[in-house]
C-alpha cells in the first residue's frame, strides 16, 4: 500500500528521491539543489507530497495554493511516479492528496497541465474529473 505525506524537511532521502524521480518527468531540467528543496518546503503556499511504498519513495507531486482576483486555486505540478511503480494507483493517490491539500486550504478550483506524450497521465486526469481546456500556454524564461 502506498502512503502519501507532505515532505516536512529537506532530508537527504527526499533530495535523493527527487534526483531519481524528476528526470523521469523531464530529463532536460536540473534537479533542485538542497537549498532549493529547503525553500520549497519552507514556502507556505507549496506542499511537496511524497509517495512511499514501504521504505522507498516511489512518487512525488507538488501543489501550490494561491489567490487570484477570481479564485483560490490549487495548481498541481510535477506529478511523477517511478517507472517501476507505475500502474499501481500511485499517480491517482498523489493527485487525490493534492486535491485534499487544495480543499483544506480553501481552493475553489484545481488546475494542472500534462505533456501530450504522457499518455497514462492524460487518461488519468479526465477519469478523475479534470476537464481539458482549450487554452494557449505561453511561457517566457525570466532567468
Amino acid at each position: 500500500m502506498v502512503r502519501i505525506e507532505p515532505a516536512i524537511d529537506a532530508s537527504a532521502r527526499v533530495h535523493a528521491a527527487l534526483a531519481r524521480l524528476l528526470p523521469q518527468l523531464n530529463a532536460q531540467l536540473p534537479v533542485p539543489t538542497m537549498e532549493r528543496l529547503r525553500a520549497i518546503i519552507a514556502d507556505p503556499a507549496v506542499t511537496l507530497l511524497i509517495a512511499s511504498d514501504g521504505a522507498e519513495i516511489v512518487g512525488t507531486a507538488t501543489v501550490i495554493v494561491y489567490t487570484t482576483p477570481f479564485w483560490v486555486k490549487a495548481r498541481i505540478d510535477d506529478v511523477v511516479v517511478d517507472e517501476a511503480a507505475r500502474g499501481r494507483g500511485v499517480g491517482e493517490a498523489l493527485v487525490k492528496a493534492c486535491l485534499d491539500v487544495g480543499r483544506a486550504r480553501g481552493a475553489q478550483v484545481a488546475e494542472l497541465q500534462s505533456g501530450v506524450q504522457r499518455e497514462a497521465a492524460n487518461r488519468l486526469y479526465p477519469r478523475m474529473g479534470f476537464k481539458l481546456r482549450e487554452s494557449n500556454l505561453y511561457r517566457l524564461q525570466l532567468g
